[in-house]
């Protein structure tokens, strides 16, 4: 039986351009602006929000016309993936194009080598790469990020912890003080808003909701269940999105081999009903925040010489596989969305073919675009060429992520997963003839040469990284027991984090 082929490079865009207003204008991005600087950036991400959930993406259950507004802008990368499906370890790669492998943790509740974040950090985080490139470096909202509680490590200036209201508060401020007067300095200001995450905090789901959780982050869930009450049955059921099509757990599942926790799996229709209503909602209420910020640019008169960035630092399964939340290794959990708009970015742009990781890529584009020395020793590729057609696009041919038992390799048709579990199972997954994910072809004779490759090409990049998976039992409930022992309370004091849990 013939195959098609199954190891494709990035090489070549296939997407479409929307026949819709342009925002920006045609010239492409210089180094520098009218006033002698580098352009600014204005860089917007939301917590667990999956590539799929906006309205320009075909979702009808939700609107976000101020993300769709992003994308008419700009330049949207369907098949975009993040570096590790949970908040710490994707934040990270986020801030510093590095895997948090590499500072010793896959996931929120390990202990950082704070040494090797410190070099790290010194070297290629994002803040301090574009203070010393004379840029003002403004964050605000979530941090939750390894050896720090204040951004300060990684470059920036914070202004609030509050990610709900604070970060559009602090734009609308900051910008309005710009508008005013002559800009003396380009602004690098990083947004990082709560929602949808809140979806964790859902009663029933979260044992301490609402009396045991700081009233910040039960106040969005909280306000929902009341809508939900006062609305009719008929009005609410309408509201409903549709289930996901892939329900069971994939073939071949092992306890804790794809998931931190199977809560969730012993549900009924009616609090799924609830968790699909409520996410679709969180999502609008952290679009109107984003709409926000949109308004103060535009009102500074700083659109023309600003990009503007959009993205999440992961999704949330949404019951796929019978599933919530997140850190597990399938689409809905790991692909999210990622926007890059700006003059000389080619605008209302659709790319459905480009492989492409925002934690690793964010940092070599961003630099590559505004004319910063990309830092050395980064793992991503500069996406300029596709965004601007300019100069010769990467050939890239795989991505690696991992997430906190585990480590994959795509290609962009097929993902190969390895786990630290006691017989490193493996999951094979055909994303072109099975997209749901429901089906294992690890063991598949058809599949042989594709699990040799892939396996091949992630085994030699592991093991380059000093990576191998172990057939240790990296259940969460060991992980926790053995970070226990490695924390003592001043490591967790220190390493504290607002807002979270």
């Amino acid at each position: 039986m013939d195959r098609r082929k199954f190891i494709k490079a990035a090489g070549v865009v296939a997407g479409s351009t929307l026949l819709v207003p342009k925002f920006f204008g045609n010239s492409l991005l210089s180094n520098t602006n009218s006033a002698g600087t580098r352009p600014n950036v204005l860089f917007i991400m939301t917590d667990q929000q999956s590539y799929n959930m906006m309205s320009c993406m075909g979702n009808k259950w939700l609107s976000t016309p101020n993300m769709d507004k992003i994308a008419l802008m700009g330049y949207r990368f369907d098949k975009n993936y993040c570096v590790n499906p949970v908040c710490m370890p994707s934040r990270f790669s986020l801030l510093t194009g590095h895997y948090a492998s590499e500072a010793g943790v896959k996931e929120n509740t390990s202990a950082a080598d704070i040494s090797k974040v410190k070099e790290i950090t010194s070297e290629s985080a994002l803040g301090n790469i574009f203070r010393k490139a004379g840029y003002n470096t403004l964050y605000s909202g979530k941090t939750h990020l390894y050896g720090t509680t204040d951004v300060s490590e990684y470059g920036f200036e914070l202004n609030g912890k509050d990610p709900y209201d604070g970060p559009a508060i602090f734009v609308e401020k900051y910008l309005a003080e710009i508008g005013k007067g002559k800009q003396e300095k380009p602004f690098f200001l990083f947004l990082s808003f709560m929602n949808p995450h809140d979806i964790c905090y859902k009663a029933g789901i979260d044992k301490r909701f609402p009396d045991n959780l700081p009233e910040a982050n039960t106040r969005a869930t909280k306000k929902l269940l009341a809508l939900q009450k006062s609305l009719s049955s008929e009005e609410y059921h309408k509201q409903i999105p549709p289930r996901a099509r892939n329900l069971s757990p994939i073939e071949g599942e092992q306890p804790d081999m794809v998931s931190m926790s199977t809560l969730g799996r012993d549900w009924d229709d009616e609090k799924w009903d609830l968790y699909n209503w409520m996410y679709h909602r969180l999502t609008e209420s952290v679009d109107t925040q984003i709409g926000r910020a949109l308004t103060a640019l535009k009102r500074a008169g700083l659109e023309e010489n600003t990009i503007i960035v959009f993205t999440s630092d992961h999704g949330d399964m949404n019951r796929a596989h019978g599933l919530m939340l997140k850190n597990v290794m399938f689409e809905e959990c790991q692909r999210v969305p990622f926007i890059i708009a700006g003059k000389g970015i080619k605008s209302n742009y659709v790319d459905n073919s480009t492989l492409t990781c925002n934690g690793l890529d964010f940092i070599p584009t961003i630099c590559d675009l505004v004319g910063i020395e990309i830092p050395k020793g980064l793992s991503g590729i500069s996406l300029k060429p596709y965004l601007t057609d300019q100069g010769i696009k990467p050939d890239r041919k795989y991505i690696i992520t991992e997430s906190y038992n585990s480590y994959q390799i795509t290609d962009g048709e097929h993902k190969y997963t390895i786990y630290e579990l006691p017989g490193n199972p493996e999951i094979l997954t055909d994303l072109v003839t099975n997209p749901v994910e429901t089906i294992n072809y690890s063991n598949d004779p058809l599949y042989s040469e594709v699990k040799t490759i892939l396996q091949k090409e992630l085994m030699a990049n592991l093991s380059q990284r000093g990576l191998t998976p172990l057939p240790e039992n990296r259940t969460i409930k060991n992980i926790r027991k053995i970070e226990k022992g490695k924390k003592n309370k001043k490591d967790e004091q220190k390493n504290k984090i607002d807002y979270e849990e």
